[in-house]
């Protein structure tokens, strides 16, 4: 009776070493697919959202118009045949663009 408990336990103790084993084992495939798939999907992420911010700053940055002086031109009929309006003794262009 007693080597049959013995070799019960034997079992149990067996069984619970492969089991904890198998846990182990599942544990380390499921961490490395995680380290394995999250950098995929912020890139995918980052990809996919990269494009409206810059689209939103270009566009904005396009759109906007800033006055500047034109150094070359120092007369005001000059300067209004070319389109532009004359103030302060200057030439101002009122569609430069920034990104010039």
């Amino acid at each position: 009776m007693l080597l049959s408990k013995s070799k019960l336990s034997l079992k149990i103790t067996q069984k619970n070493k492969n089991y904890q084993l198998f846990k182990t084992r599942i544990k380390i495939i499921l961490l490395a697919g995680y380290f394995i798939i999250l950098p995929i999907f912020t890139l995918i992420t980052l990809s996919l959202l990269l494009p409206l911010f810059t689209t939103n700053l270009f566009t904005s940055i396009g759109i906007s118009h800033h006055s500047t002086s034109i150094p070359w031109i120092d007369d005001a009929a000059e300067c209004e045949h070319t389109g532009r309006d004359w103030r302060d003794r200057k030439c101002w262009d009122n569609k430069h663009n920034p990104m010039f």
